[in-house]
């Protein structure tokens, strides 16, 4: 599970990558995506000199490019550190200038913009940089009919081999990262294994906190269950058992239990019939909302729940004004080392994800180890500078750049230890502001980016406890971890982009506004069946036809 392998030699990886290039995948269904742990393709399958129009020419890593400079639009993916004021003082940006040898221009969105209106001003600016980092799978054929991105399958073999060879380690990354017309449009973000990196959220409690009112957190297991906790927790004067920063219940939260698919945010899922349908107008949703509408009018939930982000969670986790909440695995590490630091005497562990009392269990947080971004390459770049800019992307997939993007750059943050494991120096472990955020400072997979996450970094960034937490989250509930997710990596025709687009924005503007009503007791759930129609009369049946053609499509890739 800790992704040795994928430290360790990889000539083999290379010489498969070597032949697996003139092979195309199988097909393969969506709920068979399991993530793959093999290695990226050492840096030395493509280390061979290779002339290119423009006087280019590749012989190895850093390049002779310092004269040249990529233009690169991160999206948040990228942000520096919040101890650095630009990309310019971040060591995570300027040491891979050198290790890339060419100058990178980077472009982020403007502090507190939302990414997607940041990533639609730019792209209605005109000028666009060289790359481009955004979740923008969906429209790819649509930006490549437009001409708005390059179709990099002319160029993929040659000029990013390592990224090619990973791509075909596993049926389901190549999928991800074509259009249904069998273009390659993007390098991925990927986590090393898959489904176990992919379930990072889930419940979790103060055993200690629990124990005062006489719950034992692993007898926690049904819905029933947490209706008990809570209450004694409320009972024993907890003014808010349950809190939880809103960005981590938006999407899914505990509503496997009831035979829903998410909370607040716009959410597609795959029924068993192989269907597309919508979370929020499900029966099943509206009586996860009757439950959570129930703990609310209680005083169960923190009644500031919509305005809390991670920082207040901690806060509150650090202060003990709560005992349950559904965060992160990170963030469980920052909570323990709290309670270590300031002798709080809090115990986070995991809670198993609820079941309803008859045992239901639709969905958990998770997924199959693809990420949502893509980094394409716009046509503002030069043809000629094509071979320059996907070799820059292509380093992230070698093995030497799988080490730096996960760890930074040996002898700088990081060093082997006796064993040959990874093992980060004192300028990491040390900082004054904790392991997870030092890591931020040197590393770029630590949230998303056009890389592989490696598992190890999850090893070393988080407490014992936590990956206890993820290993509760995901183990238990295998079989549902990613089975109900609509793949990343389904295309939209460029007639069904510009429609679905329009659908969406009214329909899913709505419903996150009246979920929110709905869970708060301001909109009562009488008028469920009011918000249902609605939902319908706003062009639901076109759009999720939409939707099922797109993914009808990806499985017959």
């Amino acid at each position: 599970m800790m992704g040795k392998r994928i430290l360790a030699s990889l000539l083999s990886m290379a010489m498969v990558g070597a032949v697996l290039a003139g092979c195309s995948g199988g097909g393969e269904t969506a709920s068979s995506q399991a993530g793959s742990s093999a290695a990226p393709a050492s840096s030395a399958a493509g280390s061979e000199a290779t002339p290119a129009e423009g006087g280019f020419e590749f012989t190895g890593y850093p390049m002779n490019a310092q004269d040249q400079t990529i233009t690169w639009y991160g999206g948040p993916s990228y942000n520096p550190n919040a101890a650095y004021a630009s990309a310019e003082d971040s060591p995570f940006h300027t040491l891979l200038q050198e290790q890339l040898g060419v100058n990178i221009e980077w472009q982020f969105p403007t502090a507190g913009t939302d990414a997607t209106q940041a990533f639609n001003l730019m792209m209605a600016g005109g000028t666009l940089p060289d790359v481009i980092n955004h979740t923008l799978m969906k429209d790819a054929e649509r930006y490549i009919t437009e001409g708005t991105i390059y179709d990099l399958t002319p160029y993929i073999q040659e000029h990013a081999p390592a990224y090619y060879a990973w791509l075909q380690t596993d049926t389901a990354y190549d999928k991800a990262m074509k259009t249904d017309s069998g273009k390659y449009y993007g390098f991925g973000f990927f986590r090393e294994d898959g489904g176990w990196n992919d379930t990072y959220l889930g419940p979790v409690a103060d055993a200690a906190a629990l124990e005062a009112v006489g719950i034992k957190a692993d007898e926690v297991k049904t819905i029933s269950d947490w209706d008990n906790m809570l209450k004694a927790l409320k009972d024993s004067g907890m003014s808010t058992p349950l809190s939880f920063a809103k960005s981590r219940i938006e999407t899914t939260g505990i509503s496997g239990a009831f035979g829903a698919y998410g909370l607040i945010k716009y959410q597609l899922f795959i029924d068993g019939n192989q269907k597309v349908q919508l979370a929020h107008v499900q029966p099943e949703y509206k009586n996860y909302l009757q439950k959570l509408n129930e703990w609310y009018q209680a005083g169960y939930i923190d009644q500031d729940f919509l305005s809390l982000d991670d920082t207040a969670a901690r806060s509150n986790a650090q202060n003990r004004t709560m005992a349950v909440s559904i965060t992160s695995m990170g963030q469980i590490s920052n909570w323990e080392r709290d309670a270590e630091q300031n002798s709080t005497g809090a115990k986070w562990v995991a809670l198993s994800y609820p079941k309803g009392d008859d045992g239901t269990l639709s969905m958990v947080f998770g997924g199959y180890g693809i990420g949502e971004v893509a980094g394409t390459i716009s046509t503002n770049c030069p043809e000629e500078k094509i071979p320059l800019v996907m070799r820059a992307l292509d380093y992230a997939y070698t093995d030497e750049g799988f080490l730096y993007w996960n760890f930074g750059k040996e002898g700088n943050s990081w060093e082997y230890d006796a064993n040959g494991e990874v093992q980060y120096l004192p300028i990491v472990t040390e900082d004054p502001n904790g392991i997870n955020d030092a890591i931020d400072k040197f590393g770029g997979s630590t949230w998303s980016g056009n890389c592989i996450q490696a598992t190890k970094l999850l090893y070393l960034k988080n407490t014992e406890t936590a990956i206890a937490c993820n290993d509760k989250w995901f183990y238990e509930n295998e079989p549902v971890t990613a089975a109900w997710k609509m793949p990343n990596g389904l295309t939209y025709t460029e007639e069904e982009s510009n429609r679905h687009t329009e659908l969406q924005g009214a329909i899913q503007t709505y419903i996150e506004e009246q979920s929110v009503k709905f869970m708060t007791g301001e909109e009562s759930l009488d008028n469920f069946d009011n918000f249902v129609a609605t939902v319908e009369g706003m062009g639901l049946e076109e759009m999720l036809a939409i939707d099922q053609a797109a993914y009808d499509r990806y499985l017959a890739r």
